[in-house]
């Protein structure tokens, strides 16, 4: 064994964790993009969130995210940081689909939007 390998049964240690606040799954919340792209919110925190959308977003794209709780609506801008293909199916679909997890960074929370999002955090 020389010195760079490791000894049988030892694994290098995880990836140190990039995010910098606790993600929170309200469950199936509404989203929409610029009014012309509905999708579900798969998590978020008080600085990004995961979304599941129809159509892919462009990487480093700065979006306006409106999401749907509690009959509020919160505005967020943000930037798209990645966008994943990821295939949907059934097991009584006879056809899959693709939609796709955009991973965003929030850029800016307006202030009438800052309380809507705590509470929401705090909740869910």
């Amino acid at each position: 064994m020389t010195h760079s390998d490791s000894p049988s049964g030892v694994r290098p240690a995880p990836a140190t964790e990039r995010r910098r606040s606790e993600r929170v799954r309200p469950g199936p919340l509404r989203v929409r993009l610029h009014r012309t792209c509905e999708g579900f919110l798969v998590d978020i925190s008080s600085n990004g969130a995961l979304i599941r959308l129809p159509v892919a977003q462009t990487p480093e794209k700065h979006i306006k995210l409106f999401l749907e709780w509690n009959a509020e609506t919160v505005e967020l801008l943000a930037r798209v940081v990645r966008s994943t293909p990821h295939r949907m199916s059934t097991a009584s679909a006879t056809l899959a689909r693709t939609e796709y997890e955009v991973a965003v960074e929030f850029s800016e929370i307006p202030a009438a939007s800052a309380p809507v999002l705590e509470r929401l955090l705090k909740h869910a």
